[in-house]
């Protein structure tokens, strides 16, 4: 049976494009029957290769070869485009487009490979040391996964579109302006980003951890691309931009291996210079014999004359970190310190202050007003009958005081 008579809009075409939708439509049809054989040309293909796998002791291998089974049935379909050209004769347009798409087909089967591939390889910190001699942080390591899953799409992406003939060069220029007006835009964002790279390279501090800044203190909870969450004391939520938090300085107790001990203990002024060199002796040796103080720590002295004590201070490291087991120490210590002041008769001075009066208020007053502050006033006597003046009396208010005669004279 003649196509043409099957297809009678192909007779109203000329005999050149008439043979050239034939070619295009015998091309569609062995692509078509490849894609529905492609996964029995994989299985066929991939045999061998699950054979070499199962050979081998570790299980990379099986993984490689379950990612790159959708890259090759790309590229069976590209070898089929290759070889369907190689046979028949399509003329040179349709044949330069059908190599162009192969080659296109290819490379993105390479670049699919390669991104499948770049989630099985184990990246470890002594692996990247050994290859590339830079210690990374294993928490950095899913961000570099992404970056080089990201470069390979691009780079894929350019070479297929130079497979076509599209200018690259401008393309890639292009981007440097996209990208630099990106980067001015979201300038915080990239700053942010930054920033967890810093943090997740130096680790200053694991997710867990009590840290200390200027303007916060709390537990780490998350360590994310663009900020970081902490747990307050009072169990508020802070979150804090990677890039504030690397400019800060922080300050990481849970980092600690040891925590220092240092107080002082007053006595009273009526313990004795022999009681003094006794106390001190008896801390110094307790604080020596425990077991979870440092060797070499312990600073047990008689410092400072104080106003109200004798003070001695006290020093040593205690190997706990742990901030609750600390402070059990520390009062085990506080405990044993009293029973030893107990012990040798002495007691723990208060901040006090002793008053010396050398004299009475009543010694400050003048003594004529003490005088008269102290004697009583003698009471009114009742008033005498009058007596009315004798001849030759004398008026006491008309006489001048000069001339009152002085009876004690007399």
């Amino acid at each position: 049976m003649d196509i043409l008579e099957q297809m009678p809009i192909l007779n109203d075409l000329t005999p050149e494009m008439r043979d050239l939708l034939l070619q295009a439509l015998l091309l569609v049809i062995v692509l078509a029957l490849v894609w529905v054989l492609r996964r029995v040309i994989t299985a066929i293909v991939m045999r061998p290769l699950r054979g070499l796998a199962k050979r081998t002791k570790t299980a990379t291998d099986d993984q490689i070869l379950d990612a790159v089974v959708g890259p090759i049935r790309i590229a069976i379909i590209a070898i089929a485009i290759v070889m369907v050209i190689a046979v028949l004769d399509f003329g040179t347009a349709l044949t330069n487009i059908s190599q162009t798409a192969s080659r296109s087909l290819i490379i993105a089967a390479i670049a699919f490979a390669l991104y499948n591939i770049v989630d099985i390889i184990a990246f470890t910190p002594n692996t990247l040391l050994s290859i590339t001699g830079l210690r990374l942080d294993e928490r950095l390591l899913p961000f570099l996964r992404t970056i080089v899953k990201g470069f390979i799409l691009v780079m894929g992406g350019l070479i297929i579109i130079q497979e076509w003939g599209y200018n690259v060069t401008g393309l890639i220029a292009s981007f440097g302006v996209v990208g630099l007006a990106f980067s001015l835009a979201a300038q915080d964002t990239a700053s942010n980003v930054f920033g967890f790279t810093a943090i997740v390279s130096d680790n200053p501090f694991n997710i867990g951890d009590y840290i200390v800044t200027a303007d916060f203190a709390g537990v780490v909870e998350h360590v994310g691309v663009r900020s970081t969450r902490v747990r307050k004391l009072d169990q508020s939520l802070v979150t804090v931009p990677n890039s504030a938090l690397t400019n800060a300085a922080v300050t990481n107790w849970s980092r600690l291996s040891k925590r220092r001990l240092d107080f002082v203990i007053g006595l009273t002024y009526d313990s004795t210079s022999q009681q003094m060199r006794q106390i001190v002796n008896d801390i110094r040796d307790l604080l020596t014999e425990r077991d979870h103080i440092e060797e070499g720590s312990v600073v047990v002295h008689f410092v400072t004359f104080g106003d109200s004590a004798l003070e001695i201070r006290i020093i040593c490291n205690i190997l706990l970190p742990d901030w609750g087991q600390f402070t059990a120490e520390t009062e085990q210590i506080n405990l044993a310190i009293m029973d030893m002041v107990e012990a040798d008769g002495l007691s723990m001075a208060f901040p006090s202050r002793s008053l010396y009066i050398e004299t009475s208020p009543q010694d400050l007053l003048p003594q004529s007003s003490a005088q008269e502050s102290t004697t009583p006033e003698p009471k009114p006597e009742p008033p005498s009958q009058p007596v009315s003046p004798q001849e030759g009396d004398v008026d006491a208010s008309t006489v001048p005081p000069s001339e009152v005669p002085n009876q004690a004279n007399e």
